[in-house]
């Protein structure tokens, strides 16, 4: 239902390529979109979600939340929250440089777009509310490295938050953490 939705709407026509994942959620999301529009589609796996173990965990959000506050570290075999922020951004980098005077959307997943999200508001890491609140289906502009149009679900689109309850936090993560910054060179991308 919020594929179809997504696919009415009129930011569509402004698009000039598609980039996607190589996980299939991500073509499905935009299978609606191509029946009716005709545009290339690009597939990188530098866009993947980030990568998590196959072991179970009774608490998604307080795994996530661990994870967020501790980007530099594999937390239960998952990739460190700074690496796969360094991989879609090397992503979006590259396919902005390839196709500089286009107009990209790029269909991702929660936790790589909530950390790329921060990243572009200067954030050290990802506030777990954010993540929670970021709805499926969600849109966002960003121009020249800068966030135009934050994250929002476009009208007609029904809401689907992630919404667990916040988990405590654990006041020695948050002090170690509080000083870490992304260190990176700035980013140009299109609308």
């Amino acid at each position: 239902m919020q594929a179809a939705a997504l696919a009415r709407q009129p930011f569509w026509d402004e698009v000039d390529r598609l980039l996607l994942s190589c996980e299939p959620k991500t073509r499905l999301t935009v299978a609606p979109l191509l029946k009716s529009k005709d545009m290339p589609v690009e597939e990188d796996d530098r866009f993947n979600e980030l990568h998590r173990s196959p072991e179970w965990t009774d608490d998604y959000s307080a795994r996530v939340a661990t994870v967020f506050r501790r980007p530099r570290e594999s937390v239960a075999g998952w990739e460190p929250a700074a690496d796969a922020l360094n991989r879609i951004r090397a992503g979006i980098d590259s396919w902005a440089a390839r196709h500089p005077d286009d107009t990209l959307a790029l269909v991702g997943h929660g936790l790589t777009f909530s950390l790329y999200r921060a990243h572009l508001l200067g954030l050290p890491t990802v506030p777990l509310q954010d993540w929670q609140q970021l709805s499926f289906a969600a849109v966002a502009c960003v121009q020249d490295g800068r966030i135009v149009d934050d994250f929002a679900v476009p009208p007609g689109v029904p809401h689907i938050s992630r919404g667990a309850a916040s988990p405590a936090v654990d006041p020695a993560d948050e002090q170690r953490d509080s000083g870490l910054k992304e260190q990176g060179r700035p980013l140009t991308t299109p609308e």
